[in-house]
């Protein structure tokens, strides 16, 4: 053996221990997505005496904490991050006690650790995922605790919270501080600060629900009145996103849906397909909301057969998919003309879950899907559960009451979303004018016209009024989320 063969040879064996523990560590994130908790923690054991660098001991020290949290022993796994932050002090360690906090429901806990931050300790704050930002801010919004909550949004959005990838404030934490400002009669500062909203979706609330009423006359806002203008802000947060350095999986599921919403579909194709592309080459999966959403973009393209083909890959590749992702499958099978398919996986739904309010969801599908296939029996049974349970989740009933042509009905359903704050912004998202896919083949049923024939009733109107209003938009109707 050459002596560049034995030190090449000599190399890979000193990193194999560790390129196999890091191996490993990924199985455990897996099981414990899985909700395989005891699993995860045999793998993690088995990896622990092989993690060669500090980083991969703070992940090792969060997957722990996060597996024994699952398993109801969360005293235990919050003592496990906070010993690893003792041991070795670092952003990643810090934003894991924060992440277990919050996964224990400690929120305000949680909150206090980002307030007590100070100086240039701030940006250990943005090693926190927004998601787990927002799960915080949005567990904070009840009489007990909106200081604390309002305390929390300004200090995040002053001190420029960012998230690991991005360089800029999130839109929906943005949006709540516009919130805030107008609560203390800041009309110009909200103002200034929406300028910076990008999100289809939360333009359109920022139009559309009376909350915003006091900004509406603005010049910066009655701007974006014209269809060009909100385009135009639409696609420079795309552009920013791409111009990151870093794009998370969170990045590019945004950007699609942002291109979406615009009428740009095969962009998000091209865009959906360069990340699936990223993420397999670095061994990882691109999750399944990323790939619904391309779905999606398949359908508006007038490509319902590919959206069908990417609804049966993610049931086959994902493993033990959650009963909320089988059900976000089953909505794309509908939108996508295959009924039958999204008919067996609703009744699958029903009969693997323990949660209630999941299994209505699934139930409404049934109703639609069933109504779609001519099945009117089937059709009848479920539509009778999911009004029968209407008080419950009005949002649910409405979208079946829709699909099945019950339009009276939908907008009594749809009215009782108006009234209540939980489920106000979307139903003003709703009934918005939303633009037509500009693809003439693209087939998404005619839940849209539907739609635009309830936005145009005088019920309907009369609802609205004390609410929102109704603009025309450039958007799809998939902005209001209803496929």
């Amino acid at each position: 053996m050459g002596l560049r063969t034995f030190i090449v040879a000599l190399m890979l064996g000193l990193a194999a221990p560790g390129a196999a523990a890091v191996s490993t560590l990924d199985q455990a994130a897996l099981a414990i997505d899985q909700a395989r908790y005891q699993d995860a923690l045999k793998l993690i054991d088995r990896a622990s005496g092989a993690i060669a660098s500090d980083s991969d001991r703070d992940w090792t020290s969060y997957l722990k904490a996060r597996a024994l949290v699952g398993l109801g022993h969360g005293e235990a796994g919050e003592a496990v991050v906070r010993a690893r932050f003792k041991a070795k002090p670092s952003a990643y360690a810090w934003a894991s006690i924060v992440s277990i906090e919050a996964a224990q429901g400690h929120f305000e806990d949680a909150a206090n650790e980002i307030l007590t931050l100070d100086g240039d300790l701030f940006r250990y704050a943005n090693r926190l995922r927004p998601r787990t930002i927002d799960d915080i801010v949005s567990a904070l919004e009840h009489d007990g605790a909106m200081d604390l909550r309002d305390q929390l949004v300004a200090r995040l959005v002053v001190d420029k919270y960012s998230g690991p990838t991005a360089t800029r404030v999130p839109d929906g934490l943005r949006m709540r501080y516009v919130g805030l400002l107008l609560k203390d009669a800041h009309v110009e500062d909200a103002a200034i600060q929406s300028e910076s909203i990008e999100a289809p979706l939360l333009l359109t609330t920022l139009l559309a629900d009376r909350g915003y009423e006091v900004l509406w006359d603005h010049p910066s806002i009655e701007a974006l009145l014209a269809p060009e203008a909100l385009r135009a802000r639409v696609e420079r947060g795309v552009q920013l996103r791409l111009e990151q350095k870093a794009i998370s999986a969170t990045d590019w599921l945004e950007t699609m849906h942002a291109l979406r919403a615009i009428g740009r579909p095969k962009e998000t194709i091209r865009l959906g397909l360069h990340a699936i592309k990223e993420a397999r080459s670095e061994s990882r999966e691109a999750g399944a909301a990323l790939r619904i959403e391309l779905g999606y973009a398949y359908i508006e393209s007038g490509e319902a057969w590919a959206a069908r083909r990417t609804a049966r890959e993610l049931l086959r590749e994902e493993g033990r998919m959650t009963p909320a992702t089988q059900l976000a499958i089953a909505q794309l099978l509908i939108a996508a003309g295959d009924d039958e398919g999204a008919l067996a996986l609703a009744s699958a739904i029903q009969e693997d879950s323990n949660d209630d309010a999941l299994s209505l969801r699934a139930i409404s599908v049934e109703a639609c899907a069933a109504h779609n296939l001519g099945r009117t029996n089937r059709r009848d049974e479920a539509l009778a559960q999911v009004i029968k349970a209407q008080k419950d989740d009005p949002e649910a009933a409405f979208g079946a009451l829709l699909c099945t042509g019950h339009m009276t009905e939908a907008v009594g359903a749809w009215s009782a979303m108006l009234e209540d704050p939980a489920t106000r912004s979307q139903a003003i998202r709703i009934v918005q004018l939303y633009a037509d896919p500009l693809d003439p083949n693209v087939d998404l049923r005619d839940l849209r016209y539907r739609l635009r024939a309830l936005a145009a009733s005088d019920v309907a109107q009369a609802a609205l009024k004390p609410y929102g209003r109704t603009i025309a938009l450039p958007f799809l109707s998939s902005t209001a989320g209803i496929y």
